[in-house]
C-alpha cells in the first residue's frame, strides 16, 4: 500500500488488481482508493481504475515540468475516473492543480472539481511520491510461458 498526496486529494496504491502476468494490459491494473475534500462535499471510491504506466507517464511528466520543460502533467484513470492536471502557472515556481473526480460511472452529471495553486516545493513532493509508487509497483512485463 502506497499513499499519494496531491493537494486535498489523497489517492492510495492498496495492490496490483490481479498477480495475472501473462498479459500486460491485465499485470499493469491497479487498485485504488480515492478520498478528495470538495466544496460540494467528501469524494471517496475505490476502484481498480489505474494503470502502472499511467503513473510512470505521470512520473516523467512532473519530471519534466520541474526541468523547465514542457506545459503540464497529466494523470487519469478509467471509471471511477480520476483526473489530474499540473500545468506551469504564472509565476516560476508555482503550478495550478486541477482535480476532477467522477465517482459514479452510471452518472456522469455527477462530477467534482476543484483547483488550487502548488508551489515547487509540493510539486517536487508529488515526483517523488509518483517514484515511490513505481518503485513499489512497476510496470510488469509478460511472464514468459
Amino acid at each position: 500500500m502506497t499513499n499519494f498526496q496531491m493537494g486535498p486529494l489523497a489517492l492510495t496504491v492498496k495492490s496490483y488488481a490481479t498477480e495475472d502476468t501473462t498479459d500486460f494490459e491485465k499485470a499493469n491494473w491497479l487498485h485504488i482508493e480515492v478520498n478528495c475534500p470538495t466544496d460540494a462535499g467528501d469524494v471517496s471510491f475505490a476502484s481498480s481504475c489505474l494503470m502502472t504506466t499511467d503513473i510512470f507517464d505521470f512520473m516523467d511528466e512532473t519530471d519534466a515540468l520541474l526541468a523547465g520543460e514542457g506545459y503540464q502533467a497529466y494523470l487519469v484513470s478509467l471509471e471511477p475516473q480520476v483526473d489530474v492536471q499540473i500545468a506551469r502557472g504564472e509565476r516560476a515556481d508555482s503550478f495550478t492543480l486541477d482535480i476532477e473526480l467522477t465517482p459514479n460511472t452510471q452518472d456522469d452529471e455527477d462530477i467534482y472539481g476543484l483547483s488550487t495553486v502548488i508551489t515547487r516545493a509540493d510539486l517536487e513532493g508529488i515526483a517523488t511520491q509518483t517514484k515511490h509508487i513505481i518503485d513499489t509497483f512497476p510496470v510488469r512485463a509478460l511472464k514468459a510461458s
